[in-house]
């Protein structure tokens, strides 16, 4: 397929699925350009909040890096990305993992005999590279909340990579809202509206 082809058949599924969830007030679709994302084109339901950070990641070695956020909170869920240059293809290998791993301490610190885990399959991202960490999981556990108490939550994340950036998108949703159904409309378009323009 030409390039000119696949930017019209992406285009038009992009248009598909913002009108397929057209239909959630709380939702205002938008394309996002990250900075130091490798072209990454996001798919996002509101405006998101964009920071950045050093921070040591466990499990990787080399010291901290410089972590890149972009969140925002609509339709009762929180959507985010975050990425960051591994700066070598031996610790982008590691990157994915610790990544993940990171995730699952922060929710299954507070109540970890609650805490779940379920893998569910490679991540399928737009133009993303193949690499066999790029991984999409269902988490069950818990995050603190300002008034030092804990709240049950449910993340589904996606792991993934583009050169030597390493990237995570999740979405949360606190279990007191109901459960995080997978194949919700709203975040299958969120997982899909990911894309690395060729």
């Amino acid at each position: 397929m030409s390039d000119v082809l696949m930017r019209r058949w992406w285009i038009a599924l992009h248009v598909g699925l913002v009108a397929l969830v057209a239909c959630a007030p709380a939702l205002n679709w938008r394309e996002v350009k990250p900075a130091d994302a490798q072209g990454l084109v996001a798919l996002f339901p509101c405006k998101p909040d964009q920071s950045a950070r050093q921070l040591a990641v466990p499990g990787l070695p080399g010291g901290p890096v410089r972590l890149h956020v972009l969140s925002c909170e609509a339709g009762g869920m929180r959507w985010a990305l975050s990425h960051m240059d591994a700066g070598s293809p031996q610790r982008l290998t590691q990157a994915l993992p610790a990544l993940d791993e990171a995730l699952w301490r922060n929710l299954s610190a507070a109540q970890p005999a609650q805490a779940r885990q379920e893998a569910l399959g490679a991540a399928r991202i737009q133009g993303a590279d193949s690499h066999a960490a790029a991984r999409q999981w269902l988490l069950t556990g818990a995050r603190p909340t300002p008034l030092n108490q804990v709240q049950g939550v449910q993340v589904l994340s996606w792991s993934f990579a583009r050169g030597l950036t390493a990237f995570q998108a999740s979405v949360w949703k606190d279990q007191g809202d109901g459960p995080l159904q997978v194949h919700d409309p709203a975040i299958e378009a969120f997982a899909q509206g990911f894309n690395f323009p060729r």
